[in-house]
């Protein structure tokens, strides 16, 4: 009986220890092996760099050289002056400063021979640009010259093609301060663009957008431009266009000029068969046709349904040619003021241009189908004006004493294309900012959201271009800090669009106890009340021996 009892006591005692063993193990091992391997994986992303970059107020020098063809011809202390002018009188805007470095000196022996020998002001320009070589984006020149110079009328402003303005200075002093301020601030720089489209890109409300901002692009890897010609009676009128050497000979220069910021794709296409989707209305003389500015709007949706699907990241702007059919011919365009437009065409913001290309009505004895040939020329004309207004470039806006320098075959002036990659870089580094606060914050507050290492690598890599473009940007490096704030606006957003986190690789804390309970309740209580029953029977096994 005695060997019984103390078989059931040692019995008792190991399954009691093998119940303390068995919690031993769940507890210090079991648990922290299953909270290691059911953790969320998140590599450690630099919040305090965003923070930084995005409450970092944007610094933009601009260089600007005054040279005198005179000494003191614009009074003394003209330098001084003038960077208080444009220091003290722009846009101001918390977070964005405009710093104008301000270079006074006199003219060279080249230069003025150079003024002397030029015939005209393009003269004049293309020789100082021979002698100042490769110039440098974002620094200007601005050349006064004496009263006795030909070149110009009095108390009157040219702005060149390149980076250059000319002034006849002024015996007022003042007079040629404001208007080397205008020229500076207004053309060159353009502070109020600047200031509308930093903004804009930061979200600024109740802000009304103006008519530029609505109808440009903002800044793209790249875009593509389609050329479509579109007639809708092919067995009445066959027309033909030479689309490859028009884009070469009237849009290469503007192509070639962004080719360093943009990928720029250009196509071309026939369509048959197809109309503008709306009725042509009579002139009242009965001798002709007119889409009123009303039904315009109607027109997109239709033609856009035969321009073929658009399968690209970048966005893709449409220039169509329509031909109208023989029963609607000729067809004109008429304002809101009811006067038929010059041009012929019209533009839509952010999609592209039409333009309506009236052909001469059958001569007597000619056969079906007519043949006509497009004016390229003609129609590359108002194209490229189109091309330029939806890729951002603002159009010259003129005071009565300044006159802008044709371009020539150019089709954008050298300062032109400075302002857009300005106020581009602008927007690009305001808008990854943005971006990546909000990728950040979205992390930071939904703790179950899988950050994986790309993730980690792209917002790294948009931090750190961040940064370099704003570093360029404040040290007059203009074209570099369009290229880094471009990398890095890549970047922010291939991180916060990364497809890892739009799956659903998260889910509320509540249903993790929906789905953890039905495992660990079954497994879970019998392992705790055999270690509860464990601990009771040795305390009162400690406590009998006391006893």
């Amino acid at each position: 009986m005695a060997d019984c009892n103390k078989k059931q006591e040692e019995d008792k005692f190991l399954q009691s220890y093998a119940a303390l063993g068995v919690g031993f193990v769940c507890l210090v091992v079991g648990l922290p092996l299953w909270w290691k391997t059911t953790e969320v994986y998140r590599v450690q992303l630099p919040y305090s760099d965003v923070t930084e970059i995005a409450s970092t107020p944007l610094s933009c020098a601009v260089e600007v050289n005054i040279i005198e063809f005179s000494e003191g011809i614009a009074g003394s202390n003209f330098g001084d002056r003038l960077k208080f002018e444009l220091d003290s009188g722009g846009h101001s805007e918390q977070g964005l400063n405009v710093r104008y470095n301000i270079n006074v000196r006199g003219s060279l022996a080249p230069e003025q021979k150079a003024a002397v020998s030029a015939a005209s002001i393009q003269e004049f320009e293309t020789e100082l640009d021979s002698l100042k070589g490769e110039q440098q984006m974002g620094s200007y020149f601005v050349y006064l010259l004496p009263e006795t110079s030909k070149l110009l009328s009095p108390s009157a402003a040219s702005v060149g093609a390149g980076r250059s303005a000319f002034l006849k200075a002024s015996r007022d002093s003042d007079l040629t301060l404001s208007l080397t301020t205008h020229i500076i601030r207004d053309v060159f720089v353009n502070e109020a663009a600047l200031v509308k489209g930093y903004r804009l890109a930061g979200g600024a409300v109740n802000m009304q957008a103006d008519k530029q901002s609505m109808r440009g692009l903002r800044s793209y890897p790249g875009y593509e431009v389609t050329f479509t010609l579109l007639n809708p009676q092919p067995d009445m009128v066959r027309v033909t266009w030479d689309i490859e050497n028009a884009v070469q000979r009237y849009l290469k220069p503007l192509l070639t000029s962004f080719s360093d910021y943009a990928d720029i794709k250009v196509k071309s296409q026939f369509l048959h068969q197809t109309g503008l989707g709306v009725l042509a209305n009579r002139e009242a003389d009965g001798k002709g046709f007119y889409l009123a500015h009303t039904q315009l709007p109607h027109i997109i949706n239709p033609v856009e349904a035969y321009l073929g699907s658009h399968v690209s990241n970048d966005p893709n702007l449409n220039f169509i040619v329509y031909v109208p059919t023989r029963d609607q011919s000729p067809l004109v365009i008429k304002d809101s003021s009811g006067n038929p437009s010059p041009s012929n065409a019209f533009l839509s913001p952010r999609w592209g241009g039409l333009l309506i290309y009236n052909v001469d009505s059958l001569p007597a004895g000619e056969e079906l189908p007519l043949r006509v040939e497009i004016d390229t020329k003609k129609v590359m004309s108002v194209f490229a004006s189109q091309l330029r207004l939806l890729l951002g470039i603002r159009p010259k806006v003129a005071r009565d004493n300044v006159r802008f320098l044709d371009p020539s075959n150019r089709l954008l002036s050298a300062w032109e294309l400075d302002l857009w990659l300005r106020e581009h870089c602008i927007q690009n580094i305001v808008t990854s900012s943005a971006t990546l606060l909000s990728l950040t914050d979205l992390l930071d507050k939904i703790g179950n959201i899988v950050i994986n290492d790309d993730i980690g690598k792209e917002v790294e890599s948009a931090v750190k271009f961040i940064r370099k473009s704003m570093h360029y940007l404040e040290n007059a490096g203009l074209k570099d800090a369009f290229i880094f704030s471009k990398k890095g606006m890549l970047a922010s957003e291939a991180a916060f669009f990364d497809q890892s986190l739009l799956q659903l690789l998260y889910f509320p804390e509540d249903q993790k106890f929906a789905i953890y309970i039905p495992l660990f309740l079954p497994i879970g209580i019998p392992i705790i009340l055999s270690a509860l029953q464990a601990v009771k029977w040795i305390r009162n096994k400690r406590k009998e021996k006391t006893d």
